[in-house]
């Protein structure tokens, strides 16, 4: 009888270990199959991670010549993929210890994603790749850089140029390509449609930070 209570009672010990363990794989299977976390590109951090007078006012965060900065260094190195976490961060307003650009009050990520999207689109010759969802960015004002974003954001709100931009990765992310020579964002067959984009010393439209 002791025997075969003891014979019992190891039965159910190891039963029990054997089922602890085979959880344990299923739970870890399970993981595996999840999905891994989105990579965070730390644009409230920009001034602490770039070299100081850098990408503040004439050029492209992508011309190295112009801006040397560890945020823009691990965008590149994302490639296509740092266009929806970009996106992602538009209506973080987390702000930079200090402004980024020349002449602004401050500086929050979102302001910095939304520059660094415009900026990937944009060919050496000031042209972007047009994307019709990118249309109601577009902003009407001869006001500093700065006053019209502000006065943008406060109508439509981070979330409506979010959920523009996330429109034109949807439409457009499988024909988007990146074109070594001219380093930027360009759309397979929409060549011809290339518009001039506002930047900085440009009349001030949907990328422009003017001083």
């Amino acid at each position: 009888m002791y025997s075969h209570a003891v014979f019992h009672c190891k039965f159910f010990r190891f039963g029990g270990l054997f089922a602890l363990l085979t959880l344990a794989l299923c739970c870890g299977c399970l993981a595996q199959d999840q999905p891994a976390p989105a990579v965070e590109i730390p644009l409230w951090r920009f001034d602490e991670l770039t070299a100081p007078s850098s990408c503040r006012t004439m050029g492209r965060f992508q011309d190295t010549e112009y801006c040397h900065s560890q945020v823009v260094d691990q965008v590149l190195a994302l490639g296509k993929n740092a266009i929806p976490i970009l996106i992602s961060e538009l209506t973080d307003e987390r702000r930079t210890k200090h402004s980024i650009y020349d002449l602004w009050k401050f500086t929050a990520a979102g302001d910095i994603a939304n520059s660094i999207l415009f900026d990937l689109f944009t060919a050496p010759d000031w042209r972007v790749s047009y994307m019709s969802e990118l249309d109601p960015l577009e902003r009407d004002c001869q006001k500093p850089g700065e006053s019209c974003w502000r006065k943008f954001l406060h109508k439509k709100g981070r979330k409506f140029v979010q959920e523009q931009w996330a429109a034109a990765w949807n439409a457009h992310k499988d024909s988007i390509y990146w074109d070594d020579k001219a380093r930027c964002f360009r759309i397979a067959a929409s060549a011809p449609q290339d518009q001039f984009a506002g930047h900085v010393a440009s009349p001030p439209t949907s990328g422009s930070r003017s001083n």
